[in-house]
């Protein structure tokens, strides 16, 4: 009974169709044991055809990539003329080639009544990996990881619930949008929502929270421009009615104090239509009007007073 790689080598190899993923791997590990179609026939057989040849004694073995419940692997595995070979060397390959994985098939996992295997079985295996474009859009990956995750995340011969898809790769960087997924599962609005509706969704989401970023500082600062504002309008009211005062202190005539009082006259109607009229300032600003309108009409009865006299 063979146990080693290198007591294939002069043997007939079934090893799948030239070009075939199975065949690339097959050849990469045989040759590191010596093996190489000049030494010995690699067959382009595989599957139920190398079964066949088996069977009909045209191979002498098989390298087969099928999964533990294949009809193909289940059926020789219970021929009493066929053998499972055990790889006792695996992890050295796994050491060499990172895309392989060492296995363990237990004593009578296949049959444990027959105890098919009569023994543990040491094999190599190969992981699938699904290779992606880097211009690929996130939201494509994250619809891939998932199908990905519903399809191999149940137990089998050789793996736990959830153990894949794994977030980790021996030869090819993770995208990002997978490791989240794998991590973190979808995301709230993949839950709630269709995948067509999703990607609109957040690009509406993107848009609020632009126009928010931009908005929320010009409501933060319009309280601080409307009160300059108002505040600049003021001053110029009052500028208005220091000039009114000023000219007060003068030796004026009636006609002139008339036109003063006009003018004090202007400036109230102008501060009654101004906002914040509950403002201090405001106030104060008709504390200050009113009291130089009672001085500016107690000056215009002295000046008509006094004109009266001289007249």
């Amino acid at each position: 009974m063979l146990n080693d790689l290198t007591e294939l080598k002069g043997k007939r190899i079934a090893v799948g169709p030239g070009g075939a993923a199975g065949r690339v791997v097959a050849e990469k590990v045989l040759a590191i044991s010596g093996i190489s179609s000049e030494n010995s026939t690699l067959l382009p057989f595989t599957g139920q055809a190398a079964a066949d040849a088996l069977n009909d004694g045209k191979a002498d073995a098989a390298i087969l990539g099928l999964s533990s419940d294949a009809p193909i692997l289940q059926t020789l595995l219970r021929d009493s003329r066929i053998r499972l070979m055990s790889v006792t060397d695996a992890e050295a390959l796994t050491r060499v080639f990172p895309f392989l994985v060492r296995l363990v098939l237990p004593r009578g996992t296949i049959d444990y009544e027959k105890k098919i295997p009569a023994s543990d079985i040491v094999l190599f295996s190969t992981t699938n990996s699904i290779l992606v474009r880097n211009d690929l859009h996130p939201a494509l990956i994250s619809l891939l990881a998932q199908a990905l995750a519903e399809t191999h995340n149940e137990r089998g011969l050789f793996e736990q619930a959830g153990e894949f898809p794994t977030q980790t790769d021996p030869e090819f960087p993770m995208a990002e949008a997978a490791i989240d997924y794998y991590k973190n599962g979808p995301s709230f609005l993949k839950r709630y929502l269709p995948f067509w509706m999703v990607s609109h969704v957040q690009r509406l989401l993107a848009v609020l929270l632009a126009a928010g970023v931009i908005v929320y500082p010009l409501f933060n600062f319009a309280p601080k421009l409307y009160r300059w504002f108002l505040q600049d309008r003021m001053r110029k009211l009052y500028r208005r009615l220091r000039i009114v005062e000023k000219a007060m202190k003068e030796h004026l005539t009636a006609s002139q104090l008339a036109a003063l009082q006009s003018d004090l006259e202007n400036i109230d109607r102008v501060s009654a239509v101004l906002p914040m009229r509950h403002s201090e300032t405001y106030f104060g600003l008709k504390r200050d009007i009113d009291a130089t309108r009672t001085h500016l009409a107690l000056r215009l009865v002295e000046a008509r007073s006094h004109t009266a006299k001289v007249a």
